[in-house]
């Protein structure tokens, strides 16, 4: 008896990490003949996530749009098994349209945050997925710009903004179109060709980083400039504690954080939060250019140290060594 009652105590000891196990579930996409989407829709549950898989080739254009009734739903797309997501919605929105890189599978996957995971929660949604474009020719080769508007450099460097100001990237060449990324000071971009819309120049950009993004951006903040350098990024990835407080007035704890880096002071920082989840910080050249959708954000500096304030309550300090590396 003594024996049975110490493994029913160990079961009780173990079952909150064996019920807050995530379980994924694989579902293969199939477009109806003659169509190139489809749109889904089902339901999960707590730590559940699924897995669509759908086949598509390098070249073709992605679009996905996903509608949940939890707010805290989210998806990431991943190419094949490749555990680094092209896209987050967490950070980037409920919103995918982009060039695909490479041919074979992909996976939308489909989660809930861990805040409402650990409350069980569940979330219907709406998944629409379409694949269009022909696929990239092998080798698959880039425009040779040369000149007019169809032509220029082959890369442009972001240039002529105001001290701590951004470039917003927009869906079309107009400031009707919809802010979909920002580029800072210095950023290097491809020239995918550029097109005016009255008297402004407008030149579809595509910039390579932890955050990829393709959109449209006004030529007068482009100059002609080399391929970024390709060096090897310091200290790509770190972890550790940055000085935290959660609202105003609280004095400041420690929360972790990790960082992905990429050169000359890009980096995407992920805060965990003490109540759950993770708060994210984006940085160009040193300079916080982005966070989570919804949320309003500063940045001073003191020395070597960002303050960070989220919203006029969370504050972080944020070292240029979290950024640079060192």
């Amino acid at each position: 008896m003594r024996i049975i009652k110490g493994l029913i105590l160990l079961w009780i000891a173990l079952a909150p990490g064996i019920l807050g196990a995530q379980t994924t579930v694989e579902k293969r996409v199939t477009f109806a003949p003659g169509t190139s989407g489809a749109t889904i829709s089902d339901r999960l549950r707590g730590y559940e996530s699924i897995d669509y898989l759908l086949g598509a080739s390098a070249g073709q254009t992605m679009t996905i749009e996903f509608t949940p009734s939890n707010p805290s739903a989210y998806f990431n797309l991943l190419v094949g098994n490749d555990p680094a997501a092209i896209h987050i919605g967490s950070t980037s929105g409920n919103r995918f349209s982009g060039t695909l890189p490479a041919s074979g599978d992909y996976r939308i996957r489909v989660f809930l945050m861990r805040n409402a995971a650990r409350r069980d929660e569940t979330t219907d949604y709406t998944l629409r997925v379409s694949i269009g474009g022909a696929a990239a020719q092998a080798p698959a080769r880039q425009p040779d710009y040369a000149d007019g508007l169809s032509g220029g450099p082959d890369w442009w460097q972001v240039t002529g903004l105001s001290a701590g100001d951004t470039l917003n990237v927009r869906s079309g060449p107009g400031t009707g179109y919809a802010v979909v990324g920002k580029l800072a000071s210095g950023d290097r971009v491809r020239n995918m060709g550029c097109r005016m819309n009255g008297q402004t120049r407008w030149c579809q950009v595509e910039f390579a980083g932890d955050q990829p993004l393709t959109g449209w951006a006004a030529g007068r903040y482009l100059r002609e400039a080399a391929a970024p350098d390709a060096r090897q990024r310091p200290s790509p990835e770190a972890r550790g504690l940055v000085p935290c407080a959660q609202s105003a007035g609280q004095p400041m704890g420690s929360c972790p954080f990790r960082v992905s880096r990429g050169t000359d002071g890009t980096a995407s920082v992920w805060i965990t939060l003490p109540g759950g989840g993770e708060r994210y910080l984006d940085f160009r050249s040193g300079q916080l250019v982005g966070s989570d959708p919804g949320r309003s954000v500063s940045q001073s500096r003191t020395s070597d140290l960002s303050a960070i304030l989220v919203d006029g309550a969370e504050r972080y300090e944020i070292p240029d060594a979290v950024l640079y590396g060192g």
